[in-house]
């Protein structure tokens, strides 16, 4: 039996995810919502999908909710969907404040129903080898550089790109962060568009987080290094390099590169399989809410630190 999915936004990253929901066996589209009439009209023509220009016009029976609206309507929608009994999908960050995370993932346990967050980059097979192989991370250095697009400009640069790295950082290190340190700059918008952060681990263990909308190059990777070894992971091409230093001072190699990944697809398909109680999300409300809590943290401390 199909289950009945609606969209809650169709600009960039929504109709990407329509695209994909489309795709997937045994689901059916169970509406559109977006605030541009001349979107919802091209989308209704191509796909032959009902549209709506308010989320609150959907008619029940919906199995799941994909929300990529802006980050300032995520609570709002969730939480009318969840009230519902709807599972609910979130683009990444989860919300636009703390205390509004809270309250949907415990409504989500509440109400029994799957809440999960878009961190794509855990679907990308690059980072899940070398996850298996990390014992104790002493450091991760994480870059993560694009060009200005002019999208995304409702939210700073930590909400938008370093959160990426905030959560795959967490999920390698699962301790508390003990002490932040961050700067960051203007440049292209009135919002921090370049950051980099300073996180110390209970264990020990030290993270240096950067992230740039406004640079000319192109950049997603992670290095972690353990006692001897090294693991640098390129995101954005799939690719993992390990280095090992033996005890008679030589160096082994570790050399893999992953096949493509549609890591949208990954996580939509992730989200039916949790619905249909086959998994459980790997960055449910509670990863997504602890990624959120380490930005904001960041925020404040740059905020408070101005020149």
């Amino acid at each position: 039996m199909s289950l009945k999915i609606a969209l809650i936004g169709a600009g960039h990253m929504g109709s990407i995810h329509l695209g994909k929901l489309i795709d997937l066996e045994d689901v059916e589209v169970g509406g559109v919502v977006d605030v541009d009439r001349n979107t919802l009209n091209n989308i209704s023509e191509k796909y032959q999908v009902p549209v709506f220009a308010d989320y609150k016009d959907i008619p029940d029976g919906l199995a799941g909710v994909v929300i990529a609206s802006s980050t300032g309507t995520h609570y709002e929608v969730a939480k009318n969907f969840l009230e519902k009994g709807v599972h609910v999908f979130i683009e990444k960050p989860i919300t636009s404040g703390i205390n509004q995370g809270e309250e949907l993932v415990e409504l989500a346990e509440k109400q029994g129903l799957i809440l999960q967050i878009g961190h794509l980059e855990r679907f990308n097979p690059a980072y899940n080898e070398a996850i298996s192989h990390i014992k104790k991370p002493l450091f991760i250095e994480a870059r993560r550089m694009s060009n200005f697009t002019g999208r995304s400009t409702d939210i700073d640069v930590v909400l938008d790109l370093m959160i990426h790295d905030i959560d795959l950082t967490l999920s390698i290190v699962k301790e508390d962060v003990t002490e932040i340190r961050a700067h960051g700059l203007h440049f292209a918008s009135d919002k921090l568009d370049m950051v980099s952060a300073w996180l110390e681990f209970a264990g020990g263990c030290v993270a240096c987080i950067t992230a740039s909308r406004v640079s000319v190059n192109k950049e997603r990777n992670i290095t972690i290094f353990e006692k001897n070894k090294q693991y640098f992971v390129d995101l954005l091409n799939g690719r993992l390099t390990g280095k090992t230093k033996k005890q008679d001072g030589s160096i082994e190699t570790l050399e893999y590169e992953a096949d493509k990944v549609d890591s949208v697809k990954e996580e939509l398909s992730e989200f039916i399989y949790s619905i249909r109680g086959d998994k459980t999300p790997c960055v449910g409300g509670k990863e997504g809410l602890r990624a959120l809590v380490i930005a904001e943290q960041i925020k404040a401390y740059i905020a408070r630190n101005k020149a």
